[in-house]
């Protein structure tokens, strides 16, 4: 399948085969859009004054206002697979603009375009898949970008049908977007572990493939459908059931009775569970 970017201009909106004439979309408050901006930075604002001298009671806080246990996420009640995503670190500003900033672009027009309950309902999945893919790949974390990535592949998929995204959204957000992961990669392998690398881009594909489904509907676009049903699934099951994860297995490992393990195995427990104390006492 040939990838393509959106147009540049509005105006080129209906010169492909398949868009629609440019369609401008409703002048509604994005109320959901802008209450989870304001939840997202109270959230961090607390933290931030009663944690500033406090490591641990940053992590308190956080994890009072729904960050994901990083000891063991699996033991942490499942929605906060989701609310980890609103919450941001407290020590990096950047991390908090970053989202803000594309949150305050992209998800008026998500919701102006869908409307505020299926714009909720694509929060929900979204941020929640993410999280969970996040977890069990690298590791938990905290942030919207998973969601922010996941409003750009909507759009870059579902904009020749809602072609109103063309008032705030082009083909040079998506590659700036493309370019910043480049980045993140870079980073990550320079030995920078703070960045949710497997949110981003598993947020930008699932936004993509719901985007599709969207834009060709249930009938012609039934493939995305069920892709869409699919990585659903996939979020749900990574959110309970991880074997491939090490930190998954030395969870499950250390809940059992050493008289299981070789002592081989009974080592690399008990220096696992030493590292994760160490972990928490840094937190």
């Amino acid at each position: 399948m040939k990838i393509t970017f959106p147009p540049e201009h509005f105006s080129e909106a209906g010169t492909l085969a398949y868009s629609r004439q440019y369609e401008a979309l409703p002048r509604v408050f994005p109320v959901v859009t802008y209450l989870l901006m304001l939840w997202c930075i109270v959230t961090h604002y607390v933290a931030y004054i009663h944690g500033a001298s406090d490591p641990l009671l940053t992590d308190q806080i956080q994890n009072k206002f729904g960050a994901i246990n990083f000891i063991d996420p699996w033991g942490d009640p499942k929605w906060k697979f989701l609310t980890t995503c609103f919450i941001h670190d407290p020590g990096m500003m950047l991390h908090l603009l970053f989202n803000m900033m594309w949150l305050y672009q992209l998800g008026p027009l998500m919701e102006r375009g869908l409307g505020s309950m299926k714009f909720i309902l694509f929060v929900v999945v979204t941020g929640y898949v993410s999280s969970a893919l996040q977890t069990s790949i690298e590791g938990p974390g905290i942030g919207l970008s998973g969601v922010v990535y996941a409003l750009a592949g909507f759009m870059w998929t579902a904009w020749p049908r809602w072609t109103g995204f063309l008032e705030n959204f082009n083909g040079r957000t998506v590659k700036f977007m493309i370019f910043w992961q480049l980045i993140c990669f870079a980073m990550a392998a320079f030995g920078d572990s703070n960045i949710g690398n497997t949110a981003h881009v598993s947020g930008m594909g699932f936004g993509a493939i719901i985007g599709l489904w969207a834009c060709w509907g249930n009938k012609r676009g039934a493939k995305w459908l069920l892709a869409s049903v699919a990585v659903t699934a996939l979020g749900i099951l990574v959110s309970f059931w991880s074997p491939w994860s090490e930190e998954y297995q030395m969870l499950q490992m250390s809940k059992q009775p050493k008289e299981n393990f070789d002592y081989l195995q009974i080592y690399k427990v008990q220096q696992w569970k030493m590292d994760r104390e160490s972990l928490e006492l840094d937190q």
